[in-house]
């Protein structure tokens, strides 16, 4: 990012308020949408958020890249309620908690009744992703599932591959998905 921004959920304030849908990463971090707070537009790949992930992706993948409807608690807060778990358009969501791993801990327990778990993970590969800059250390890194009953966390995989929860103001790795 342009320095002023960190691979946080939220950059001012220690809170999942909004959930996915509302978190300052969605959208000027990742550029998952080019609309703040709402959902990706038909021109969010073509004409991407400046000095985000999805600008510094090369415009022919950007151009082949789908928009995915998600769901996800997109009011966050810390409550546990059905009627929080929405849908969402992305281009390059973080995956939810049950997506990574079949089940739910910390995950708004209704999410998992619009996710299934992604093949990759499902067939027993490493959920340990590795920092960029030092390729033999884990790093934690982010889902975009808000904690189920504290209104300042997200949840996380940590470095040994297990889910977790972190504040959302920390910084942690981000590994987004995409559509072609």
């Amino acid at each position: 990012t342009n320095g002023t921004k960190y691979f946080n959920m939220n950059h001012s304030s220690n809170t999942n308020s909004g959930g996915w849908k509302g978190c300052d990463l969605r959208y000027d971090v990742l550029g998952s949408t080019n609309t703040n707070d709402g959902d990706a537009t038909a021109t969010t790949a073509t004409n991407p958020v400046a000095n985000t992930l999805m600008a510094a992706l090369p415009s022919d993948l950007r151009a082949v890249m789908k928009p995915m409807t998600i769901y996800t608690d997109n009011t966050g807060g810390g409550s546990n309620t059905a009627s929080n778990v929405t849908a969402s358009v992305d281009y390059l969501p973080l995956l939810a908690e049950y997506e990574i791993f079949g089940t739910r801990s910390y995950a708004n327990s209704s999410e998992q009744n619009h996710q299934a778990q992604y093949a990759y993970y499902s067939a027993g590969n490493s959920k340990v992703k590795y920092r960029h800059s030092a390729t033999s250390s884990a790093a934690w890194w982010w889902e975009r599932s808000p904690h189920y009953n504290y209104s300042n966390y997200f949840c996380v995989v940590n470095t040994y591959g297990y889910a977790n929860i972190n504040d959302a103001r920390d910084s942690n790795g981000v590994a987004p998905a995409f559509r072609v």
